[in-house]
């Protein structure tokens, strides 16, 4: 007779009621392949180094840190939100379209998944007054979508309006460099030349 089935008679069987499947010694015993007295089918850490042990009842032990790494401390994890879309806007128009929109959207859940990330929002355009109200008004239409239609927080957003090297006509969208800080609000540079589309 094998009662408990782990290929290993009775008359010889020294642990007479292995679980099925358990992997057994000659003797019927359940194998233990580290000696860290839980056995193989229980394991799971199958193989802990001797200076890990004793394990706990899954069988996994607690290394102690190397010396070298007893002082070290974890930085904490930078953004890990990648790259991010640029927004197109028709020429002298301020309304965020449909496929701004979706990339907005887009952004929105990276941002989500991503709570610690802030994003540089940057607007381009000439020197003039009105090129640089209309610089304001995009990057300004961009955050207030984002807080008012994806309801991402308006203190997650820095924003750099005006900047010379650039497409006029595009806001550019990117993770903040660790640290860096900017202004979340700005006033309007020339409020009497706003554009409301």
């Amino acid at each position: 007779d094998d009662t408990d089935g782990d290929g290993v008679t009775d008359q010889f069987d020294t642990e007479p009621n292995t679980p099925a499947g358990a992997p057994v010694d000659a003797h019927g015993v359940s194998r233990d392949s580290d000696g860290d007295g839980v056995p193989d089918f229980k394991d799971k850490q199958l193989i802990t180094p001797t200076e890990c042990q004793p394990v706990d009842a899954d069988g996994v032990g607690k290394c102690p840190d190397p010396a070298c790494c007893q002082n070290m401390v974890q930085k904490p994890a930078g953004c890990g939100i990648g790259d991010l879309p640029s927004v197109s806007f028709a020429k002298n128009s301020t309304a965020v379209g449909k496929d701004a929109q979706a990339v907005l959207a887009s952004v929105a859940d990276k941002l989500r998944n991503n709570p610690t990330c802030k994003v540089v929002v940057t607007g381009y355009g000439e020197p003039s007054k009105s090129s640089q109200q209309l610089s304001w008004d995009r990057v300004n239409a961009v955050i207030n979508h984002m807080v008012d239609k994806q309801g991402i927080a308006s203190d997650r957003f820095i924003w750099r309006y005006g900047q010379t090297e650039g497409d006029p006509n595009t806001v550019d969208l990117r993770s903040a460099a660790e640290g860096e800080e900017g202004p979340n609000t700005v006033p309007a540079p020339h409020p009497n030349l706003r554009k409301t589309k």
